[in-house]
């Protein structure tokens, strides 16, 4: 079979591969070990391109575009990734090289935006108009309009994890104080509740049953998303807002909360109410593979951009 697409989403601990057919649909599938730096990030990705062909049993002349979805600053115009902090990597030109190893056309995205592309094109009530935010480790967001990604200067749009919400709160290490990042993100908020014996599932049960430090972090939990859900709706106003990430995953009840949180809001506010931001959120499913599909997705627009001479 031609006209095959290969997705990768190399996260900071795992590569999740794909193998894609002409009409979308998962052929096949392989996860394997995030390696570090950027030796090791090649070696990764060029071992599960291998590992995904084979499991499909393809070959690489099959395939017809490869896409990667990377945490970091990425400029999709030339595959060249920039401080991916959690592997490692400070710069390195991985289109061009993986395009050299697999002799096939290869497309590089931030893996926020891949995984925005991806969700949308399983929603078809979206109509290519989406907002997509993840509380993961981090915390960052994507919009898509008309079914195109809004990418900004440098690829920097979304970027809300460093919207500083609490200027007097605890300093971030882009030197903010009070980022999205430490009030929402799994990474600091994991580390705040362990040091009062807490655990994110059951964050919002205990805090309902009067815990003092539960109630204090549910809260900044609560206030932080719902900011941030706001600020991307106002920005951006799709009529889709899809959630993702380990912290929207793993903590009981917590949508529903948001949804009382922004209903709580809208009470004092008609300008609020109007917009019925409540019933647009979505929850991407855990086990949806939204990041490689969105990647592989990319990888063929890409593709056939550079074909008929078009910018990304």
């Amino acid at each position: 079979m031609s006209g095959l697409l290969v997705g990768l989403d190399i996260g900071g601990t795992k590569t999740h591969a794909i193998v894609l057919d002409p009409a979308g649909r998962l052929v096949s599938e392989v996860r394997r070990p995030s390696r570090p730096g950027a030796d090791g990030v090649m070696a990764t990705a060029r071992e599960a391109v291998a590992a995904v062909t084979a499991s499909a049993g393809c070959s690489l002349a099959e395939v017809a575009a490869v896409g990667v979805g990377i945490p970091g600053r990425v400029d999709p115009a030339t595959g060249v990734v920039h401080t991916a902090v959690n592997l490692h990597v400070d710069e390195l030109p991985l289109g061009a090289l993986l395009m050299e190893h697999l002799g096939l056309p290869v497309a590089v995205e931030n893996d926020v935006k891949a995984a925005a592309f991806g969700v949308v094109s399983q929603l078809p009530d979206a109509a290519g108009n989406l907002l997509y935010l993840n509380f993961g480790t981090g915390v960052a967001a994507a919009a898509i309009r008309e079914g195109r990604l809004i990418r900004g200067l440098d690829n920097v749009a979304g970027e809300i994890g460093h919207l500083s919400v609490d200027p007097h709160g605890q300093q971030c290490l882009c030197g903010q104080r009070g980022c999205l990042e430490l009030t929402a993100g799994g990474g600091p908020l994991s580390l705040r509740l362990a040091a009062h014996g807490l655990e994110l599932p059951s964050l919002l049960e205990v805090a309902a049953d009067g815990d003092p430090h539960a109630g204090i972090e549910a809260d900044r939990l609560l206030t932080s998303m719902t900011t941030a859900i706001l600020v991307m709706a106002l920005a951006h106003g799709s009529s889709v807002i899809a959630l993702n990430g380990g912290v929207i995953h793993n903590c009981r009840g917590l949508l529903e909360s948001l949804r009382a949180e922004l209903a709580g809001r809208a009470r004092s506010s008609a300008f609020l109410a109007s917009l019925e931001l409540g019933p647009r959120l979505h929850q991407v499913p855990a086990d949806s593979p939204v990041a490689a599909v969105g990647a592989a997705l990319i990888g063929q627009e890409q593709t056939q951009a550079r074909l008929l001479g078009e910018s990304l």
